[in-house]
């Protein structure tokens, strides 16, 4: 008996999984791309500047050994020594200082600026902008490395700034109640009503006085004081 060949059904191709839209964030990652190689979110500070050498001034002419005075001017010679080493090295040191100094007051700066131009887009306070700035920069090494380059690459910064600025209005946007307002509203309403039947009420009965009436009125209202 022969076999019978069925017709073989051809299979339709398999429908990809829809990939997930990516974040303002992850779009700017992309865009300049940003490598994960930060570790800590550690502010533009660079290390101290290493102290320069002193260049060296011709030696001073020695004293004859025999000369009477040579031990005195021996020991001049190391007291000056002495005093010029310590003055050059706290030159320097004021010096690094005022470095690091002005590298602090910029990055601030840059902290509150940034944080400003988040809370203006994302319509929350700078003080809630800069937490979320830190959290994301703690969180994401990617964001650290556009904190830290933000001098070197100064349009995927302000990209960044704009994509976090997204994300902080979808996530920190309180949406009101309408039955809330509805019932803040009504309150509000009443009182104001609440009120001016209260002043009509009594414009009322002082209009009912005669002027004695009126008189003894106000001067019970003044002994109340």
């Amino acid at each position: 008996m022969s076999e019978v060949n069925q017709p073989v059904t051809p299979q339709a191709p398999a429908t990809p999984a829809a990939t997930p839209e990516a974040s303002p964030l992850e779009k700017v990652y992309q865009a300049y791309n940003i490598e994960d190689t930060a570790s800590s979110f550690q502010p533009q500070t660079p290390a101290a500047p290493a102290q320069q050498p002193v260049q060296s001034q011709p030696a001073p002419k020695v004293p004859d050994a025999f000369d009477p005075n040579f031990g005195a001017h021996q020991e001049a010679l190391v007291k000056n020594v002495s005093s010029l080493h310590d003055t050059v090295s706290k030159t320097l040191h004021e010096i690094n200082a005022m470095k690091m100094d002005a590298i602090r007051q910029r990055t601030e700066s840059d902290i509150k600026s940034a944080a400003s131009l988040i809370a203006e887009k994302a319509g929350i306070k700078p003080k809630v902008a800069e937490v979320a700035m830190e959290v994301k920069a703690r969180e994401d090494a990617r964001f650290r490395a556009i904190w830290n380059n933000r001098q070197s690459n100064p349009k995927a910064y302000n990209a960044a700034l704009e994509a976090l600025a997204m994300e902080a209005a979808q996530e920190y946007a309180v949406k009101q109640d309408p039955q809330l307002a509805e019932n803040q509203r009504a309150m509000n309403a009443s009182r104001n009503q609440m009120a001016t039947t209260q002043k009509q009420t009594q414009n009322d009965e002082y209009a009912a006085m005669s002027p004695a009436e009126r008189q003894a009125r106000i001067q019970q209202l003044i002994r109340r004081g």
